[in-house]
């Protein structure tokens, strides 16, 4: 019994999953665990003193949506559907519905997702 825990055996390693979003920050040692953070793209669910144990990929935003806001470490991102007028073709930003000019005719209404058809 040489650990300061008293216990006889030690303790198994952390593994940090990149297949789950994690990579090694701190790698384990004698006197203390791997410490995990999250790959970009990714974002902790389960944070404790010793790292992130669990991350999730941020949600992405769907056509018809935007990014509210941009997902972090620490928290997953937020969609917010387009308003009336605006369309999101890719989930990212919403942009107006085109106005057909005075000699064009509208060919096709506008949806959340796809923009005013003018001809």
């Amino acid at each position: 019994m040489n650990q300061p825990s008293g216990l006889n055996k030690c303790f198994t390693c952390t593994s940090c999953d990149s297949g789950h979003g994690l990579f090694v920050l701190q790698g384990c040692s004698e006197t203390t665990d791997t410490v995990c953070k999250v790959i970009d793209g990714y974002f902790c669910k389960d944070l404790d003193v010793t790292g992130c144990s669990v991350a999730q990929k941020h949600t992405t935003c769907v056509p018809g949506e935007r990014i509210k806001e941009p997902g972090t470490s620490r928290a997953d991102a937020q969609c917010e559907l387009c308003q009336s007028g605006f369309f999101s073709e890719h989930g990212v930003n919403c942009n107006d519905w085109t106005t057909c000019s005075e000699t064009q005719v509208k060919l096709k209404e506008g949806t959340e997702s796809s923009d005013v058809v003018c001809g």
